[in-house]
């Protein structure tokens, strides 16, 4: 790991960080002792966004070799826990089953992103995380949170305490909290944000999607699990949407995966500032279907419900290296300014940042990627 982290910094591909080092040589270690076969815990590495965690897990990954590995999305892989779990009803102890199911593919469960707000995924990680320790499954994970405040407010917290736990036990927890914000390394240039500029969002409408109404002058609409969603026209690679239906309407992130699979890139119109004026009489539901939320000790505010889907579908978007071109109200810096998400939108802004400085020869290979 070490030499490849050097060659980085020497090729200008990385700035040398004191803060990431620790990590290095912690995940360095850890490979030897996956070699070796030596019992081994695995590392939970946390701090701001931006600092190089989810490029230290890369690293790791990437240099691993003869382990069985996977790296995959936290919520992605909850997803498959859920279906696993839909698919074995009545099976005697299924979280022991699914558990060992993962163990037999895999040495090294890589996760990026580690961020529990799903009650359903709360509900059962500390028998699933006890099972998976148990199947010899070592955990790598990296998280804007430390452990002990995961699902913070959460309804029944006392319940996932034992995850947190779990997590001290079996993983080495390294903060990485370096000065530096490598995502604005290369600046900002808002490429593929406009502020308060109709025309221009819609001169790019035009020009990614021909037609963007139908004949009858009607909005089309398309099928997203299951369930249509009126869009402002797409083609084979592009889709656009008011903001409305695409985060107001009850979504799910299952919808927001699937149109990041099936378009690369997404133009959102009129996105609002979100999180004014603080609420009481309305409980916040989450980015889930059919769930909401008990009264939180932080006050809601106004489109918290449409900011947690938009932080969810900008996770989505990057993830899976897709871009999102959005017309907003407000600049990025005030996008949210309420105090429930402002955390998790701390890295929503982040990585809408990074998306201005992928280049168009990316965007073509992934859409190409997408279309075949």
């Amino acid at each position: 790991m070490h030499k490849h982290y050097l060659n980085l910094i020497q090729s200008g591909e990385l700035n040398s960080d004191d803060a990431q080092l620790n990590a290095l040589n912690y995940l360095a270690n850890l490979q030897q002792d996956l070699y070796s076969g030596n019992p081994t815990k695995g590392a939970y590495l946390h701090g701001p966004v931006g600092r190089g965690k989810s490029m230290l897990m890369d690293l790791f990954f990437d240099t691993l070799t003869n382990i069985p590995k996977q790296r995959v999305h936290f919520h992605h892989f909850m997803a498959l826990v859920h279906q696993s779990l839909n698919d074995i009803q009545g099976t005697h102890e299924p979280l022991q089953v699914i558990a060992k199911s993962w163990a037999k593919k895999t040495k090294v469960l890589c996760f990026d992103e580690f961020f529990v707000s799903d009650i359903g995924d709360a509900m059962i990680m500390a028998g699933l995380f006890e099972a998976l320790f148990d199947s010899g499954v070592v955990l790598i994970a990296t998280s804007n949170c430390q452990p002990d405040t995961l699902y913070k407010n959460g309804l029944q917290r006392d319940r996932f305490l034992p995850t947190i736990k779990l997590i001290h036990c079996h993983c080495e927890v390294i903060g990485i909290y370096g000065p530096t914000d490598h995502r604005f390394s290369q600046g900002f240039n808002p490429c593929y944000i406009s502020v308060g500029d109709e025309p221009l969002f819609d001169c790019m409408l035009h020009d990614l999607i021909t037609s963007p109404l139908n004949n009858s002058g009607s909005f089309k609409t398309i099928t997203i699990c299951n369930r249509e969603i009126a869009t402002l026209g797409f083609i084979n690679n592009a889709i656009a949407f008011d903001f409305v239906p695409i985060c107001s309407a009850p979504r799910a992130t299952a919808d927001y995966i699937e149109l990041a699979q099936r378009f690369a890139i997404l133009m959102i119109k009129n996105v609002p500032q979100m999180g004014s004026n603080a609420i009481d009489s309305i409980t916040v539901q989450g980015v889930e279907d059919g769930y909401k939320r008990e009264k939180s000790a932080v006050a809601a505010h106004q489109l918290d419900d449409e900011a947690r889907r938009f932080i969810a579908l900008v996770d989505e978007y990057y993830d899976q290296g897709c871009l999102i071109i959005l017309h907003c109200e407000v600049a990025l810096q005030s996008l949210y300014v309420g105090k429930q998400l402002a955390f998790e939108f701390e890295r929503t802004k982040s990585r809408l940042v990074e998306m201005q400085n992928w280049s168009l020869n990316h965007l073509r290979k992934k859409c190409r990627a997408v279309t075949g």
